[in-house]
């Protein structure tokens, strides 16, 4: 497959006979270009999940007493923004052809959390002609400290100081080739 942005298409009309009799010919030009998409979280530093915890309990307000610390989990906000995929003038949109994946890091250590922008979990447009596409991704609290982390790095076991990625595979930036885009968050 080879890609064709970045050139110029063309048309031309040859009228052998116009309302004067002439042979006359009219054309037009157009660019064929693309947009290089980006990708960012909605935060630059996020919660460390918590399990829930009965006898850890906080004041709700005034009359209402305490209540038992329930769980926290996080969520992420992915916000992919393409014109490419904004092909509907009224319409949503979705990102269905390429991964957005979503790592948790630590040191040298890595797991993958979710691939979205595919068939299986698509990306939608936030409103009509935007070229802004957001998914949420919840990271959830499973096991935690006491089950071997930090030794052991799974989903259940983000501490402090560890880092979100989020890697976004452009399929056609501006010049019409593939390119990589990724952000980053921290747990604090």
């Amino acid at each position: 497959v080879v890609t064709v942005t970045g050139t110029d298409i063309e048309v031309n009309y040859q009228d052998f006979r116009n309302s004067s009799g002439e042979s006359t010919e009219v054309g037009d030009g157009a660019s064929i270009n693309a947009n290089t998409g980006s990708v960012a979280f909605d935060r630059t530093v996020y919660p460390v999940p918590y399990g829930s915890e009965t006898g850890a309990q906080f004041l709700e307000h005034a009359t209402a007493g305490t209540a038992d610390l329930a769980q926290g989990d996080v969520t992420v906000h992915v916000r992919v923004t393409d014109a490419d995929y904004n092909v509907s003038a009224m319409g949503e949109d979705t990102i269905s052809d390429t991964t957005v994946v979503v790592k948790l890091e630590r040191g040298s250590s890595s797991t993958e959390i979710i691939t979205i922008g595919d068939t299986t979990n698509p990306i939608t447009e936030v409103s009509p002609d935007s070229g802004v596409f957001e998914y949420d991704v919840t990271i959830n609290y499973e096991a935690g400290p006491q089950t071997g982390c930090p030794s052991v790095f799974t989903e259940g076991c983000v501490l402090q100081g560890d880092i979100v990625t989020v890697t976004y595979s452009d399929v056609n930036d501006a010049s019409g080739q593939p390119q990589t885009v990724t952000d980053s968050a921290t747990f604090d």
